[in-house]
């Protein structure tokens, strides 16, 4: 049986796409922008969150309030983070999350850590400046200053050596959707 092209083309472009529809995306929150949030670990395995806000640039949000909301909305999730800045001046970093009753905490080697990494909005010590967005920086602490969550940006936390950044790419969703849309329209036009 010979396919044609565009046959070929619709059966890739579906193909695709269910692929991807299998790292669903966990939506929490409410507003007109969004900034997303990524834990991976043994235990956790990979999730991601799309976190809906209303941006407010005169009080933007930082990593820490993400990760804040991620462990409201999670109730399996706990979060122990400590702030190496002062109470007027925060810079958190998370020491141990614990997922369904297990812990993972930060060796005292460093061996195994809570590594965060950040893509778009703003990120840096002792200063924020701009992240360019699209790939993943390793990061310098959750909070404003050294986080600046602007809509699009993407923070990660991944327990390991801190030699790997997130395995997901910081690429807001509408990619699939793309995909399963031009997989839909060849179809179509191939039944006419």
């Amino acid at each position: 049986m010979k396919l044609k092209p565009f046959v070929a083309l619709a059966l890739a472009s579906l193909l695709a796409a269910a692929a991807q529809a299998g790292a669903a995306v966990i939506s929490i929150g409410s507003g007109a922008d969004s900034a997303f949030f990524v834990l991976e670990s043994a235990n956790i395995g990979s999730r991601t969150y799309e976190i809906h806000f209303d941006n407010n640039v005169s009080e933007p949000l930082d990593g820490y309030d993400l990760l804040q909301m991620v462990d409201a909305f999670e109730p399996n999730l706990s979060v122990l983070a400590f702030n190496f800045g002062s109470e007027e001046a925060p810079n958190y970093f998370v020491n141990s999350i614990t997922w369904q009753g297990v812990t993972e905490t930060n060796a005292e080697d460093f061996s195994a850590y809570w590594g965060q990494f950040v893509a778009g909005g703003q990120a840096g010590f002792p200063a924020a400046s701009p992240v360019p967005a699209g790939t993943w920086t390793f990061g310098s602490g959750l909070s404003a200053p050294s986080r600046v969550v602007e809509p699009g940006s993407w923070d990660g936390l991944v327990f390991g050596d801190g030699s790997l950044a997130p395995g997901v790419n910081p690429v807001p969703e509408p990619a699939s959707a793309l995909l399963a849309l031009g997989g839909l329209l060849a179809f179509l036009k191939r039944r006419r």
